[in-house]
């Protein structure tokens, strides 16, 4: 049997779709994600990458936001085509 690995909002490319599978955070944070849209079975696109391990920019529906890099590492994700 094959073990699948998590691929994370870290893992996604600049231009890159995805819908979100899971949050991996506490309650105050995974409270925090669902307010700003976070929450699975939503679709994210990652519009860009900040250098130096800065934010990385998401657009979910019409909103841009900001996200750091330690709480995408918590959001799973599946790449969309």
């Amino acid at each position: 049997m094959e073990e699948v690995t998590a691929m994370t909002i870290n893992d996604m490319k600049p231009g890159q779709s995805a819908r979100i599978l899971k949050l991996n955070r506490g309650l105050q944070a995974g409270r925090r994600l669902f307010e700003m849209g976070l929450v699975p079975g939503a679709r994210v696109k990652l519009v860009s990458r900040h250098p130096f391990k800065g934010p990385v920019l998401l657009q979910i529906a019409n909103t841009q936001i900001a996200l750091g890099r330690k709480m995408a590492n918590s959001v799973e994700i599946e790449i969309q085509e």
